[in-house]
């Protein structure tokens, strides 16, 4: 598949974010998130997005360019920049607004957003070892998502891993196997993700739905979604800093305000951090990536496709 320079990749990750943050206004102001389908959230729906697009691309990644050096440097460049500013401008801010914490907020983290940040870094590693052992991660791949089952449904330790890993794999599969990733098994992926759901396997049904209906629109490259492109990726500056943001709202203007009230406030303000993030760390950041192989050149002979920026 020729992919346009420009994607959908981008829209749907501010789309992941914003599912996010809306769905945490509920909580962080004491009201309960609505429910997507059983006991899943809308921003439960925007963290396996995130998750399953992140396993296409950070694949893409190692098939175009399979050296573990640099594969560690792009990831790392991407998250750890942004991050290291700002938790201490998260906090700066706390303090500078006379504030301890959040003591009387329903919540009382300061940013409650970061623990899934672990579980990110646990795939690329898993991802990592897999590409390593096969230069073709797809079967090892295929192993791990067996095994995220049998971790889930044993409960050994904690399930986040087994559950974020498995939309991560899902993801990473159809990168690896183009098969995956054309209209008649993606057409029975969803077929089989709706009759999972229908016997009350939620979790099953959703990991054969959301990373392929994501990665097929995606690819896409449509008028409107694409041109979320031109100002930059938003989605890791509002995961970062929505919540703090938030936080804080709460803290200023109550509990009981409206919940209409509260995000009229705290979607500007995320989004304009954001784009700060994004232009003045992010993206500065992003230009000491190491440099790949040539344009075109795959470690499976594949063309070329959107690397996750």
């Amino acid at each position: 598949m020729n992919t346009p320079a420009r994607n959908n990749f981008d829209a749907l990750r501010l789309m992941g974010a914003l599912l996010v943050l809306i769905s945490h206004q509920f909580a962080l102001s004491g009201r309960g998130e609505p429910m997507l389908v059983g006991d899943h959230s809308f921003g439960n729906l925007g963290v396996l997005i995130f998750f399953s697009i992140s396993g296409y691309l950070v694949t893409a990644s190692w098939l175009k360019d399979p050296n573990v050096f640099r594969f560690c440097m792009r990831r790392t460049l991407r998250m750890l920049p942004a991050l290291c500013v700002s938790i201490p401008l998260t906090l700066a801010v706390i303090a500078a607004l006379g504030m301890t914490g959040f003591p009387d907020n329903p919540r009382h983290r300061t940013n409650g957003s970061l623990w899934t940040i672990k579980y990110e870094v646990c795939c690329y590693a898993l991802l990592l070892l897999a590409g390593v052992a096969t230069r073709r991660p797809s079967l090892v791949l295929a192993t791990g998502i067996f095994c995220c089952f049998v971790l889930s449904g044993a409960q050994v330790g904690t399930s986040f891993l087994a559950d974020f890993g498995l939309f991560f794999a899902a993801g990473s599969l159809l990168r690896a196997c183009p098969i995956l990733r054309q209209t008649l098994p993606c057409l029975m992926c969803l077929m089989a993700g709706c009759a999972l759901i229908r016997i009350d396997q939620t979790k099953l049904g959703l990991a054969f739905i959301v990373p392929p209906l994501t990665i097929a629109i995606g690819l896409r490259s449509w008028a409107g979604m694409r041109d979320i492109s031109r100002f930059g990726d938003l989605s890791y500056g509002i995961y970062i800093y929505a919540w703090p943001v938030q936080q804080i709202g709460v803290a200023l203007m109550g509990r009981r305000t409206p919940y209409l009230q509260l995000l009229s406030i705290t979607i500007p303000a995320t989004f304009a951090l954001a784009a700060a993030s994004w232009h003045l760390v992010e993206k500065k950041a992003l230009r000491f990536k190491p440099d790949r192989r040539p344009a075109g050149s795959t470690a499976d002979g594949a063309k070329s496709v959107p690397e996750e920026s």
